[in-house]
């Protein structure tokens, strides 16, 4: 038996607990052992729910002058009251799954955010997201955008990077093009110009083959003449040297002629008398 002191303070413990109005589940225990219930117990504190079995009447009287004394017709039998300060998806959730393993525990309702639910509302309840995937849900929700629009200004700033990384090399490839357009035009016109100069210059020779010619042609008529007329008086005369040489040597050699003869005739006895001795000497 409890003392009138020790009740007291459950029941002021209790009021001052219930005027916080907490999130409150109630459950019959009866045909669980204490082991289920220190399981119980254990599986709701990661809840951040715990699990106390009172005195109705005390529970009653704590209840008074709050929300919790809605459930005051609930409190009969062996009942056992879960007080979640935080979240109590969580704590439904609890309830429902050790309700599957344990037969014996009924849920008989309770008060969730200031409203009275019954054992559907807490099943259903039971299947929401518990605040912390609430919030993380709605962080991801937040931060989506946010990530999305971090993405897309980041593909802009790669894209404009790209961008001027491509103008930058096409600027490089129209200086290289130029560069090397203007090399080439300064290469042709550098050969260009002796070629200029070279046909000027052909030009100017051809100019004066030609001239030359024509001046030639204009003179040729006239000195052929004169040459033929000298040509012709040069045969002429050397013709009459010639005979005149002819005439001057034709006695000249008919006296040769008969000098020869008389040498010859002189020299005969000579030779006969050479042999007549030639004979005298062989007898």
């Amino acid at each position: 038996m409890l003392s009138k002191a020790a009740k007291h303070e459950i029941v002021k413990e209790y009021s001052e607990v219930f005027k916080a109005n907490p999130s409150v589940v109630l459950v019959e225990y009866k045909g669980l052992s204490v082991k289920d219930l220190e399981g119980l117990r254990t599986n709701l504190k990661g809840a951040d729910t715990r699990l106390t079995v009172v005195k109705n009447t005390l529970l009653k009287i704590a209840a008074k002058d709050t929300e919790i004394e809605q459930l005051s017709d609930q409190l009969t039998g062996p009942t056992a009251i879960a007080i979640c300060q935080s979240d109590a998806t969580a704590a439904a959730k609890v309830f429902v799954d050790s309700a599957k393993d344990l037969p014996s525990l009924v849920i008989k309702g309770g008060i969730i955010e200031g409203n009275v639910v019954s054992l559907d509302e807490i099943t259903a309840i039971s299947k929401l997201p518990s605040r912390q995937e609430m919030m993380a849900q709605l962080l991801g929700a937040l931060t989506s955008p946010m990530s999305n629009l971090l993405g897309a200004l980041s593909q802009m700033q790669t894209k404009l990077l790209y961008a001027l990384e491509a103008v930058k090399d096409t600027k490089e490839q129209g200086n290289v093009e130029s560069s090397g357009e203007a090399h080439v035009e300064a290469k042709v016109e550098s050969k260009a110009e002796p070629k200029e100069e070279s046909k000027s210059e052909a030009a100017e020779e051809t100019s004066a083959q030609a001239e030359s010619k024509t001046e030639a042609a204009e003179e040729t008529p006239a000195e052929a003449k004169d040459e033929k007329v000298e040509t012709k008086e040069e045969v002429q005369a050397e013709a009459a040297e010639v005979k005149e040489e002819k005439k001057e040597d034709a006695p000249e050699t008919k006296a040769d002629s008969a000098e020869s003869s008389e040498e010859a005739q002189a020299e005969e006895p000579d030779t006969e008398a050479e042999s007549s001795e030639d004979s005298e000497e062989k007898e």
